[in-house]
């Protein structure tokens, strides 16, 4: 993991066309954003949790995401989703009070990153073990 709250700022910026002339995101225009990106990310993270490859759980207790605390802390996701899925949900709670179509554009193509990778999470395969025995096939006659 090395992707920071700032590298997915920095993305969503570049979603919304909220980067100054030199390239840089951090800019009178993008203040109020900032102000409110790192809280949106925090909950974002929460959302995303479940499909990283950082995910642990316990047996009998919720997992919950690491909270970033500044904009150069590491996230607590894996930079898959932090890099590509991250960015269009923040870049939709930045921009719905403002932009609400465009906004709704970042929301659809969230959920459709989210729904891909859900069906493309890491999987085990495990024999099952037959408890009945007698019945496979429909032989099951007495």
């Amino acid at each position: 993991m090395s992707t920071t709250a700032q590298n997915v700022f920095d993305k969503a910026m570049a979603l919304m066309d909220a980067i100054d002339e030199s390239g840089d995101t951090n800019n009178e225009d993008t203040l109020e954003y900032k102000n409110r990106a790192l809280f949106i990310i925090n909950m974002l993270q929460n959302e995303l949790y479940r499909y990283s490859d950082t995910y642990t759980a316990t047996a009998g207790t919720r997992p919950v995401c690491t909270e970033v605390t500044g904009y150069d802390g590491d996230l607590g996701l894996d930079d898959y989703l932090a890099r590509t899925i991250l960015p269009y949900g923040l870049a939709y709670h930045l921009l719905i009070a403002e932009d609400p179509s465009t906004a709704n554009l970042y929301l659809q193509r969230y959920q459709e990153l989210i729904a891909t990778q859900a069906g493309a999470l890491p999987s085990a395969a495990e024999a099952i073990d037959n408890v009945y025995g007698g019945i496979e096939r429909g032989s099951g006659d007495d």
